[in-house]
């Protein structure tokens, strides 16, 4: 959403740019954001990550508040680094 590229994609599926989701994950014309944006990359991941898809039958009007949570509270749960991650060059075209 910084860049003109993730600007054009927020417009094009009717969000605002100035106010970012915290995930949004874009595949095709569908966008996801909240937990099917994380859904949709563990699914993609192969087993064993693809199991997670067994939380789709909960409706993500109960999903996002607990997806929410978790990144409000991420440093507190997962601890915080001192150095961003960069993604190997091999995925560097799959990710903005």
């Amino acid at each position: 959403m910084q860049g003109d590229v993730g600007q054009a994609l927020y417009r094009k599926h009717g969000m605002d740019p100035s106010d970012p989701a915290s995930m949004l994950v874009v595949e095709g014309d569908r966008m996801r954001r909240d937990s099917d944006a994380v859904l949709s990359i563990y699914e993609r991941l192969g087993f064993p990550w693809s199991l997670v898809r067994i939380f789709r039958i909960v409706p993500s009007p109960l999903r996002d508040p607990v997806y929410r949570f978790v990144a409000r509270n991420r440093y507190r749960i997962f601890g915080r680094r001192d150095s961003c991650w960069i993604a190997p060059e091999h995925y560097r075209d799959r990710i903005l």
